[in-house]
């Protein structure tokens, strides 16, 4: 029998008991005694996929980075997939992990941030250019226009000194028909905090996790009367604050 092996996880079991671990640590760091206690959810995500725990800068642009993740939008497969599953009302888990399933794709889902990731370290390491790469490059139109999203967050990026070399080669081989997508800003901010595309990849699809499952459970509440179809003209309603009201919510 092959023991396990990781250099993650280490458990000290209770005297008498192998099964049931007395202390449990994280990269020698005590789990429960300390770890969970002191640090937040995005340092402990940095420490599991790192191995170290983020500074103070560090976890605040990951935090960015995973809002900037969080929800797809409903246009999105994912959104789609995520309230067409609901329609039957199958346990709650099972509609988010389909919109996951549809977020884990190559079309700028999980599978597509992590070859701009890759494609990102071959044109530094090779001096080429981005172009070359094309789907995959981090660069492109959002819906047969430029990005907006990606635009409203690259200044409040560079603001908060969340701008690595990743971001900047992005930056300079932009042009006005192959503009920088949110994704593939965020692919390159995974990377100057030092992710591997493998886990830049999973963070990514993970961080809409809680977005999914309030589309799904809204959806199941609703009911298989009102099918939520593909996204297109006419076919789309808000039932919630304008954002004129949104705003006056927040100053009061």
């Amino acid at each position: 029998m092959t023991a396990i092996k990781t250099r993650i996880w280490k458990e000290e079991s209770v005297a008498g008991n192998e099964f049931a671990p007395e202390q449990s640590f994280l990269y020698g760091q005590n789990f429960f005694s300390n770890l969970a206690e002191k640090q937040s959810c995005l340092a402990l995500t940095f420490l599991h996929l790192n191995g170290q725990l983020p500074t103070a800068h560090q976890e605040k642009w990951l935090g960015f980075l995973l809002n900037l993740s969080a929800n797809p939008g409903i246009r999105d497969e994912s959104s789609l997939v995520a309230m067409n599953t609901a329609i039957g009302s199958p346990p709650s888990v099972n509609s988010v992990l389909a919109g996951l399933m549809a977020r884990s794709g190559i079309n700028r889902g999980a599978q597509w941030i992590e070859k701009v990731m890759d494609n990102l370290l071959l044109a530094e390491r090779e001096s080429a250019a981005l172009a070359s790469f094309r789907p995959y490059n981090g660069l492109g139109r959002h819906y047969d226009d430029f990005d907006r999203r990606a635009k409203a967050a690259i200044p409040w990026l560079k603001a908060g000194s969340c701008w690595g070399k990743h971001c900047e080669l992005l930056e300079s081989q932009a042009t006005p028909e192959e503009a920088i997508l949110l994704e593939g800003l965020i692919a390159a901010g995974l990377l100057d905090l030092g992710f591997s595309p493998a886990a830049g990849a999973v963070l990514f699809l993970l961080a809409a996790g809680p977005a999914l499952a309030a589309y799904a459970i809204e959806q199941q509440a609703l009911g298989y009367k009102n099918f939520p179809h593909y996204f297109a003209p006419g076919h789309y309603f808000h039932s919630g604050a304008s954002p004129d009201q949104e705003n006056e919510t927040e100053t009061d």
